[in-house]
């Protein structure tokens, strides 16, 4: 027989909600165990045992890989080990040859500076002693021109010598040599200044004077005049004829001079050539530019002339004509000076003195 429900089921449902879960908590249940079988067991034990046994193999195998790591780990680090000390070996050997090589640099280098100073030295010495004989060979060519200017007039061989010292003096680009450049400027325009010969024309006559010496005839030397032939007879012409004949064989003539007795035939050939050497020494004279000489020896030469040859020839005259053309004047001329140049020179020498 069933109760009946109750009015009320939510009411009773929560009364015996409490004392359910006092049921449970006092009363847990208890958990079953799974039921093991040997075939379980021995399967596990076999999964276990081929666990095992991989894992071994797989950490023998890990170890046999890194022991072959480590090892060419270590080969590469000896071979890295072997090149390093090859390299330390070779930048060894390269850092000693530098070393070397530095010393010898350096040893090079003060030879170098050694020798450098001893070529200033040696050139400020070739310098002073360039100059010192620079000036001497200035000096040897302006007391030359002096020379030639006191002692023979040579007015042309004085400008050669000072034109050569300004050739010299051109090259030396040195300032305490242009008061001596500036003296010898103003001596070559003063020698330049005195009026100059026809040195090539004078010397062309006279060479032609020497080449027709041997044509003057000497004073007892006559050439008679050629007789007009004569026109008529036999008998007129062979008498025209004898007397020619004896005109040529005699000849008188009176000469004042008493020494022209001694020139014989062979004598007039000595004189001739004594001529012709007072005319080559004249030509020479001119060629040099010593007037001087020059007309001495023109002088000479027209005087032997007028003595000894027969001045009434038309050969002799014009030779005596052509004579006192080229002789020059007997004025005496001051010679020039270029004392000028010698002071600026002395002057110059003092100041390299006090230089050096």
């Amino acid at each position: 027989m069933t109760e009946p429900a109750p009015s009320n089921p939510s009411a009773s449902q929560a009364d015996a909600a409490p004392e359910a879960r006092q049921d449970a908590y006092a009363n847990p249940p208890r958990p079953t165990a799974p039921a093991f079988t040997p075939t379980l067991a021995l399967i596990v034990a076999l999964v276990a045992v081929a666990g095992c046994v991989w894992l071994a193999f797989d950490a023998a195998r890990n170890q046999a890989k890194l022991r072959q790591q480590m090892t060419e780990y270590l080969a590469r680090g000896d071979r890295a080990n072997a090149e390093t000390r090859a390299l330390a070996d070779r930048a060894e050997g390269i850092t000693r040859t530098l070393d070397s090589r530095m010393e010898a640099i350096e040893q090079r280098l003060t030879e170098w500076q050694n020798q450098q100073a001893a070529m200033e030295a040696l050139y400020r010495n070739l310098a002073r002693t360039r100059d010192e004989w620079v000036l001497g060979e200035i000096e040897q060519m302006l007391l030359t021109a002096d020379q030639q200017l006191q002692l023979a007039g040579n007015i042309h061989g004085a400008l050669n010598a000072l034109q050569a010292a300004d050739q010299i003096l051109q090259r030396q680009q040195r300032p305490a040599m242009i008061p001596l450049r500036r003296a010898l400027a103003s001596d070559i325009d003063a020698l330049r200044s005195r009026p100059q010969r026809d040195v090539v024309g004078s010397v062309a006559r006279i060479d032609a004077l020497i080449g027709g010496v041997d044509d003057w005839p000497l004073r007892h030397q006559f050439r008679l005049q050629p007789q007009p032939e004569t026109t008529g007879s036999a008998p007129a012409r062979g008498l025209a004829a004898l007397w020619a004949d004896l005109r040529s064989l005699i000849r008188i003539q009176y000469s004042g001079d008493r020494d022209l007795a001694a020139v014989s035939p062979d004598g007039g050939i000595l004189l001739r050539e004594n001529v012709r050497l007072r005319l080559t020494s004249a030509r020479h004279a001119m060629l040099r530019g010593d007037e001087v000489l020059a007309s001495r020896e023109l002088g000479l030469s027209a005087e032997w002339v007028q003595r000894y040859f027969n001045d009434r020839a038309p050969e002799v005259r014009a030779a005596l004509q052509q004579i006192g053309q080229l002789r020059p004047g007997t004025t005496a001329v001051e010679p020039p000076q270029i004392a000028a140049s010698l002071e600026a020179l002395r002057q110059t020498r003092r100041t390299f003195e006090r230089q050096g």
